[in-house]
């Protein structure tokens, strides 16, 4: 409808493919393709055929060639419910501080402005997809904008975003991402870990290795920060299997003051930009707390 009138549009496809738990249409179960038969591997077909209707339909409507298309994830795998669950090779899973938490697939496409196949490995969040698609409408400053208040749509926004123009990046106009550090907060509020480039410090540690029990035990706290260079080991080994990992970590020992520094300067951002709200909890702690403060009053 957008297209035939000649307007722009945005869509937001969330499909339940493939979120726990799987309950595949019995015409799309077992079918060929995959030599480990499951039901999560047929809804993984299922999720690609409706992949595969978007596409058409931008092709049907004769805007594929004018359309920005962006698949990716919110998070890593939910490796506990496997086989009705994703895998993966980085460490530990979704609810954790850990690479396989973070570490999701995504995939863009827009003809004639990025590149078919070309692979990018510097360092992207899922906040950048914001300033960047404004960018790619017309407006590479609204970070900036709102910073100082902009009008959108007869209300005034005063916002800090976290995220990054990676147009010029994505387009192949500069070799490098804006963004050189990612803070990993998880569903507490809690940052628990700062990567400054190819640098990772984790403050908070999930011990759990695996299993359901990542969302019930407590994080952490560590007195010496641990730190790893996702470069040489992105799947964040090297303090269980290393005989020499706590002398290399002194030896790197100022990574920690860029780490410290890069957290300290976002930090100082919630002083003109609070958060709008507090974190959600599995527990009653939150409630608990509003009921103490009622009966104090």
């Amino acid at each position: 409808r957008q297209a035939q009138a000649n307007k722009p549009f945005f869509c937001w496809m969330n499909t339940t493919r493939m979120h726990a738990f799987t309950h595949v249409k019995a015409e799309h179960r077992n079918k060929p393709g995959f030599t480990s038969r499951t039901e999560y591997n047929d809804g993984m077909i299922e999720h690609d055929a409706v992949v595969g209707k978007i596409l058409k339909a931008l092709d049907d409507a004769g805007i594929a060639d004018n359309t920005i298309v962006l698949y990716t994830t919110d998070n890593g795998p939910h490796k506990n419910s496997w086989p009705d669950g994703g895998i993966s090779p980085f460490r530990n899973e979704k609810a954790t501080n850990w690479e396989g938490a973070f570490r999701v697939p995504c995939m863009i496409r827009w003809p004639g402005h990025i590149k078919p196949s070309s692979v990018a490995n510097e360092i992207v969040s899922g906040h950048d997809w914001f300033p960047t698609l404004v960018a790619a409408t017309g407006d590479a400053n609204v970070k900036d904008k709102l910073l100082k208040g902009m009008d959108v749509g007869g209300k005034i926004y005063k916002v800090h975003i976290d995220g990054y123009n990676q147009l010029p990046y994505l387009t192949g106009q500069v070799e490098k991402s804006p963004r050189r550090g990612f803070f990993y907060f998880n569903d507490d509020g809690d940052i628990v870990a700062v990567r400054v480039e190819n640098w990772k410090i984790v403050f908070l540690e999930q011990r759990v290795p695996g299993t359901l029990a990542v969302w019930g035990e407590p994080f952490t706290p560590l007195r010496l920060p641990k730190m790893y260079d996702l470069h040489a080991d992105p799947y964040e080994q090297a303090d269980v299997t290393s005989n020499t990992y706590y002398g290399w970590e002194l030896e790197q020992g100022y990574i920690l003051l860029a780490g410290s520094t890069l957290t300290g300067e976002f930090l100082k951002t919630f002083k003109d930009f609070p958060p709008s709200q507090r974190p959600a909890t599995f527990t009653i702690d939150q409630a608990m707390e509003k009921l103490k403060k009622g009966l104090g009053d």
